[in-house]
């Protein structure tokens, strides 16, 4: 395996007749991701595009490891993604997409797919204080939509029913290590371990949060689809919500504003999920999200991959208010919220 930076991609790209021989490019790294390369190929006489590679080693303090094997999951969840959008006779008023595939080497484990131009990831824009209803409703459309348009398994390859990528990727640094770190919370992160075993439902994204949600002004395009699988769709939800909740942690006084984009996003996926799929999975899905939204919340502060913006007092409150949660067992997303809005107005009270 040849592994590609910004110094020999345009080497390869040239050997492999990805462009031309004499056609300028100009390529630089995107940042954010921790687990593949992803580089940026700007061609002034044609069009852009992305390479991405995936990278045994992930790019966090704590060792971490999975097979780069994962990069042909991502093609086939965004395959399935694409068909699914283009399939839809619904829309939110901001449009959604997913990327074009232009070519794959197996050899490499790396793609091609077309770039988004001029855009913003939403967690910049959620960063800056840019808070956009309408955004949050589409994400809520666009998870309904594939929640729903694959329930029962349907449209879903073979190769999705296997979930080793999402338990390297995610169970095990996110559930079994806030197990490791809090002991107390070994049983209860077993049983929600077990619940995503036994509650497949769906194509399950997994990693759908704000840094993978490419604004546009055409849109919003959605990407990183390498923990694809199927099964618990209460896993997307608790996780992206997670993102939600720590943006409007963040925010301190602002909290109430940013919480409305929960409410703006569940909305609009109970309207597309219940469209597609038995209405009557709609509560117990949201009792599981719960449970996994206050995991994910403590994950990203003791997990292996912690966010980045938290200062030390809130990710205190963070994590004594998840862990609360978790031993509280909480009925539902609006339980999770409320503990929070609380606990951040205890924090600001003087």
């Amino acid at each position: 395996m040849q592994l590609i930076d910004p110094l020999n991609a345009e080497a390869y790209l040239r050997r492999r007749k990805i462009i031309a021989h004499d056609q300028p490019v100009s390529i630089h790294e995107l940042p954010g991701g921790v687990s593949n390369l992803v580089l940026y190929v700007a061609c002034p006489t044609e069009t852009d595009f992305v390479i991405k590679q995936a990278r045994e080693q992930l790019r966090v303090a704590a060792p971490w490891f999975c097979g780069v094997g994962r990069i042909w999951r991502e093609l086939e969840t965004m395959q399935v993604c694409t068909r699914l959008l283009a399939d839809s006779t619904t829309q939110p008023l901001i449009p959604a997409s997913t990327p074009e595939i232009l070519f794959s080497d197996r050899d490499n484990f790396l793609f091609g797919m077309s770039a988004v131009a001029d855009h913003v990831t939403w967690k910049q824009q959620l960063l800056c204080g840019q808070v956009d209803p309408d955004v949050a409703r589409a994400c809520g459309w666009l998870m309904g939509r594939l929640h729903g348009g694959t329930w029962g398994g349907r449209q879903l390859p073979e190769s999705l029913h296997d979930r080793t990528f999402f338990t390297d990727l995610r169970v095990d640094p996110y559930y079994r290590q806030i197990a490791t770190v809090h002991p107390e919370l070994l049983f209860v992160v077993e049983r929600l371990i077990r619940s995503l075993d036994d509650s497949v439902c769906c194509l399950v994204h997994g990693d759908f949060s704000p840094k993978n949600l490419l604004v546009h002004e055409r849109g919003i395009t959605l990407v990183d689809f390498e923990v694809g699988h199927f099964g618990d769709p209460a896993f997307d939800i608790g996780f992206f919500l997670s993102h939600l909740a720590l943006k409007a942690i963040h925010a301190g006084r602002c909290f109430s504003e940013y919480a409305t984009l929960i409410e703006c996003f569940f909305d609009n996926y109970r309207t597309e999920l219940t469209r597609l799929a038995p209405v009557d999975e709609m509560e117990s899905v949201e009792s599981r999200a719960a449970t996994n939204l206050a995991a994910c919340l403590l994950a990203r502060v003791d997990g292996k991959s912690p966010v980045d913006y938290l200062g030390e007092s809130t990710r205190v409150l963070v994590r004594e208010t998840a862990r609360e949660l978790l031993l509280e067992s909480p009925p539902s997303v609006d339980a999770v919220v409320s503990a929070l809005h609380a606990a951040i107005q205890g924090e600001l009270s003087p």
